[in-house]
């Protein structure tokens, strides 16, 4: 029996609507300006409206409800930690979205009383039809998996169909995996798991609320487990990371990047597969992993990439993109030179502030973001009050008010490509003159190459045969190897720009 009766519904206060319109815009602009691409898998998935919760893993701090702000049809009540209103400047940003503060027990000075307010919002917020959105595993963290997950998203939503219900909620998990998580104009992915209906669970809550609540976590964690990447270690993930690329692409015309959905998809898989066949082929295993690890420190040593390593650099594709990039940096390089004036101080800032004020890499995209917020506009108006005094006009300055963050978009644009360009130019460079380098090189990623396709292939022959079937998709198991500092979602990666865009 339902504890009360369900609510009305009471649609959001016209207010509200705007200031979540206001939110969704805000969340997309600056996804997409942090953001070199960031890519969206089975977006089909996402419910149309409420009551949704939506449950993501937490490894990139508040870049985290920024990109599932960004990605949903709707805009998300976020949960988050009562400590986050301790700083001053972000205040304004948790009325205008309404986030729900959480009262964490390990935060001191923290009544954690508090969170029956917390609990009866949250529930009203789904009787209402609203979604909500909060990171079960409780903080962010730069762990290599999922850290252990608590129960509050469960218990948010069992009890709300109890109270209120039934409401026809379900729970979407989401996956977000970045390829270097603290550097600005990285790439990250978002993949939408299976929502997770209530439907027999609530029955099982009024029989047994605490185990149903600790079956509904459970699930929850498979779930997101099936759209993250998780590693034993950091030495795991850098190999599994440099197998799942050998055995992407033997070989290219040019260096160029994959998509994230795809290698993401396989580094699953390999994860999946290679513990199983570490156990069956100890041996052939731990030899693969030598080969592996040997070209990827080579290949760290001279500073380049695996995309590079198997380009083949044929003459007509170096001159077309030789062409394109001189074309393009010509045409930027006007735009970006003002663009710079204006908004290199307030850029060089917002990185110094990240390094100075946090040491843990999932704090800083943060740091760097949403300062930013606050130190170009400052700037900007700054720069209009000085072009509107020297010019005697108050035109100069809504000119400059106009002109400042137009041209820093040319400037952003113009740096990523020069950047990209020296990269390869530098690649194409070494590969070409230090001949010994280049051929050691090749001859050690042929090497790895052979060992991680011959145990996938093994593992695939194992697969075939009744009574030998694995659970995955065969490669390397970790060994001794360096952290690096590159993540995806957590996990070294190499990083840089290509050729082929």
């Amino acid at each position: 029996m339902a504890l009360t009766a369900r609510s009305s519904a009471s649609p959001p206060s016209r207010a509200r609507r705007v200031a979540d319109g206001v939110c969704s815009f805000l969340a997309r602009l600056l996804a997409r300006l942090f953001f070199r691409r960031f890519e969206v898998v089975d977006a089909e998935r996402i419910p149309e409206r409420g009551p949704v919760l939506v449950v993501a893993n937490h490894v990139n701090g508040l870049i985290d409800p920024l990109l599932i702000a960004a990605v949903m049809p709707f805009f998300p009540r976020m949960l988050g930690k009562s400590t986050l209103w301790k700083i001053t400047g972000l205040r304004p940003l948790l009325a205008l979205a309404g986030v729900i503060p959480v009262y964490r027990r390990h935060d001191p000075g923290v009544d954690i009383s508090k969170n029956a307010t917390m609990f009866a919002r949250t529930h009203q917020a789904l009787a209402d039809g609203e979604s909500l959105a909060l990171f079960p595993e409780g903080i962010s963290h730069n762990q290599p998996e999922l850290a252990p997950l608590r129960t509050g998203a469960a218990r948010i939503v069992l009890e709300a169909e109890e109270r209120y219900g039934p409401l026809g909620s379900c729970i979407l998990p989401v996956g977000l995996t970045f390829n270097d998580k603290g550097r600005f104009r990285s790439r990250a992915l978002i993949q939408i798991g299976q929502p997770i209906e209530m439907g027999p669970l609530s029955e099982s809550y009024r029989q047994d609320p605490g185990m149903a609540v600790r079956d509904l976590t459970a699930r929850i964690a498979e779930a997101l487990r099936g759209v993250t990447l998780n590693y034993s270690s950091w030495d795991e993930a850098a190999l599994i990371a440099r197998a799942v690329e050998l055995f992407e692409r033997p070989e290219a015309d040019l260096p160029g990047g994959r998509r994230l959905a795809k290698s993401v998809s396989l580094r699953r898989a390999f994860v999946e597969g290679s513990r199983e066949m570490a156990r069956r082929y100890p041996l052939e295993v731990a030899a693969a992993t030598g080969t592996v690890a040997a070209y990827d420190q080579l290949l760290r040593t001279v500073r380049l990439r695996d995309d590079q390593v198997a380009a083949r650099y044929p003459v007509p594709g170096v001159v077309r993109w030789l062409l394109r990039n001189v074309v393009l940096q010509g045409l930027f390089l006007p735009l970006a030179l003002i663009g710079m004036v204006f908004n290199w101080i307030p850029y060089r800032l917002a990185g110094w502030l990240a390094r100075r004020v946090s040491q843990e890499p999932d704090q800083w995209a943060t740091w760097k973001l949403f300062p930013s917020l606050v130190l170009y506009p400052c700037f900007w108006l700054l720069a209009a009050v000085l072009a509107s005094w020297r010019g005697g006009s108050l035109r100069w300055g809504v000119l400059v008010l106009l002109i400042a963050p137009a041209t820093g978009w040319f400037a952003m644009r113009y740096q990523q490509r020069r950047g990209d360009w020296w990269l390869e130019a530098r690649a194409f460079f070494v590969l070409k003159t230090r001949r010994r380098v280049a051929e050691e090189l090749r001859r050690r990623r042929q090497a790895a190459y052979n060992a991680v396709t011959e145990l996938a292939s093994r593992y695939l022959a194992d697969k075939a045969t009744p009574g030998k079937a694995v659970g995955g998709s065969a490669s390397v198991q970790s060994g001794s190897h360096s952290q690096h500092g590159a993540t995806d979602g957590g996990a070294p990666v190499s990083t840089g720009g290509s050729l082929d865009g």
